[in-house]
């Protein structure tokens, strides 16, 4: 039964796309210029490769999950108040990455890194859990059947299945855990292909 909900997601959306906008800006906020004599400064700018990749690694997972949720409440037209909760805790975990992204770059341990990367599979999770949740309780458009919503919500675990990896990868090699992440790229591509197969939709059209 709903509960304080009704229809449309605009005002999610709008708040949603503010904050992915505060963090995407926040992430670079972490780098600060090296004060060093000039003939210092390309060993300085070396020293920050670890903070480099970790920015370029969350702005482009972030970037990621802002084209997901876009996608995801495309097909979301109604929402209640759990719907809204289920939202502030993911926008919540994305909030958070920018401090994890500056441990991982600043000391590169695995501690860092597992700190870094459960906060991202708490943010596949989450976001997951608001698809999941609306599919269940009826809020998305007609097209889409119970199978559809299903491979959607598959399709919403891979990110975080391949950071579980990581963190795992992280204790024999913490070089390969950085690039464990990749994968998403290619399994995501495998599952739109699925997708399309199976559906014959375009998964983000």
């Amino acid at each position: 039964m709903r509960t304080l909900g009704g229809d449309g997601t605009d005002r999610m959306e709008g708040l949603s796309d503010g904050l992915f906008a505060i963090v995407l800006t926040l992430l670079v906020l972490q780098f600060e210029v090296p004060d060093v004599p000039a003939d210092d400064l390309p060993a300085a700018v070396a020293d920050q490769e670890a903070l480099l990749v970790s920015y370029l690694l969350s702005f482009l997972v972030v970037g990621l999950y802002w084209v997901v949720h876009h996608n995801l409440f495309d097909h979301i037209v109604e929402h209640d108040r759990l719907l809204l909760w289920l939202n502030l805790l993911f926008l919540l975990s994305i909030s958070f990455l920018p401090y994890p992204t500056e441990i991982v770059g600043l000391y590169g341990t695995q501690f860092a890194w597992t700190l870094y990367a459960s906060n991202f599979v708490l943010v596949g999770l989450l976001v997951t859990a608001c698809w999941s949740y609306a599919a269940r309780a009826g809020y998305t458009a007609a097209g889409i059947d119970d199978r559809m919503a299903l491979m959607i919500t598959i399709r919403g675990l891979i990110t975080p299945a391949v950071f579980t990896l990581s963190i795992g990868v992280a204790v024999v090699s913490l070089t390969a855990a950085f690039v464990v992440p990749l994968l998403i790229v290619p399994l995501q591509v495998v599952w739109a292909r699925y997708y399309q197969r199976v559906t014959g939709d375009d998964p983000d059209g």
